[in-house]
């Protein structure tokens, strides 16, 4: 029996999740059993609240870095290892409700220019808002810290000449620039290209990519060019892999990245320096100056969701604006200005006194 009566006073028991509860001292059957309610109540509710845990910036850091393994691709997850371990070096491995604003601030004044405070920013404020949706920590400090202004990126974007010098001081990689040419790929889609994703008999290649909004992989189905179906077809027949197409020899398997490729050739070819995205960035020009090709085209070999992610890739000169310009040194206008002010010039500032 929960309620009884007890030596003239009322009394309750009950047992919850395996453990006994009991008051006594009550004048009323009534105020025994509203006291009881009250008292299930409130230990079901607090059963229910999750119990916070404190946990180091170092476990958490790990387990977002399993997660980010899955969801991007290794550029990008390697970015957030160094970016993480040099945290926890100026920090040490602080406990998630410890690392206030004022420390990242520190961490982030450490940082020698603007675009790698911002990029160092960018990792951490991704990692605190994991947590915190995940309820391990408060808030993200991140929030509280603005970006920093940073100097204009100027992309490089090789000539002809370039290109052409490159593609001769290439030697054995000199397939892997030109399918990285002819299909206008980000560089991760031709690390991961299979034979699988090669048709030979349809003349078409797939290529795979990272959505941004939810990191799923999209295959892009585009059409094989001549040159492009002739330098796979020579890899076909030369193939060492079962399964991909070009193969780290150090590895035995797939590349992941190739950073000093790029540098290597453009030193022996006697060119600036431009990394792999920049032929991503000629390929397109290229159509748009030399073959007119239109701007819906050119996105859709891209495959951009957005025209003008394609319009920044061009960096086209408006045909308007350029014949405006034009416009100010023509001939007639200049001798205008260079003979001196007009009579009725003259005239209007007389009036203007």
């Amino acid at each position: 029996m929960p309620i009884w009566k007890e030596a003239g006073n009322w009394r309750f028991q009950f047992q919850l999740l395996g453990k006994r509860f009991s008051r006594q001292g009550f004048k009323t059957k009534a105020m025994a059993r509203a006291e009881m309610e009250k008292l299930r109540a409130q230990l079901i509710a607090a059963e229910e609240q999750p119990t916070p845990t404190v946990m180091a910036f170092s476990e958490v850091a790990n387990d977002y870095l399993d997660y980010a393994k899955r969801r991007f691709v290794l550029k990008t997850y390697d970015k957030k290892v160094y970016v993480f371990r040099c945290f926890l070096k100026h920090a040490g491995d602080l406990t998630l409700d410890r690392i206030k604003v004022r420390i990242v601030e520190s961490y982030l004044a450490t940082r020698s220019a603007n675009t790698n405070y911002n990029r160092h920013r960018k990792e951490l404020s991704a990692l605190f808002t994991w947590a915190f949706k995940r309820q391990l920590m408060a808030q993200n400090p991140c929030i509280y810290i603005p970006t920093l202004p940073e100097p204009e990126f100027r992309k490089v974007i090789p000539t002809e000449e370039d290109m052409a010098r490159i593609l001769l001081a290439a030697g054995p990689d000199r397939p892997f620039l030109m399918v990285l040419y002819l299909t206008m790929a980000r560089v991760d889609e031709i690390f991961r290209l299979r034979w699988d994703d090669v048709n030979f008999q349809e003349r078409t290649i797939r290529l795979w990519t990272r959505k941004v909004r939810d990191g799923s992989w999209r295959g892009d189905v585009l059409p094989m060019s001549q040159a492009l179906y002739e330098v796979l077809k020579s890899l076909w027949e030369k193939r060492t892999h079962p399964e991909w197409v070009f193969i780290d020899p150090k590895t035995g398997t797939r590349y992941t990245q190739r950073n000093r490729l790029m540098k290597y050739i453009c030193r022996r070819a006697g060119v600036k320096y431009f990394g792999f995205h920049a032929i991503r960035h000629f390929g397109a020009s290229l159509l748009a100056d030399r073959e007119k090709v239109s701007l819906p085209t050119i996105s859709r070999l891209l495959r951009h969701t957005n025209l003008r992610t394609t319009e920044k890739y061009l960096q086209k000169v408006d045909p308007n604006l350029r014949q405006t310009m034009e416009r100010l040194g023509e001939q007639d206008l200049l001798a205008d200005l260079l003979a001196g002010p007009s009579e009725r010039a003259v005239e209007r500032v007389k009036c203007l006194k």
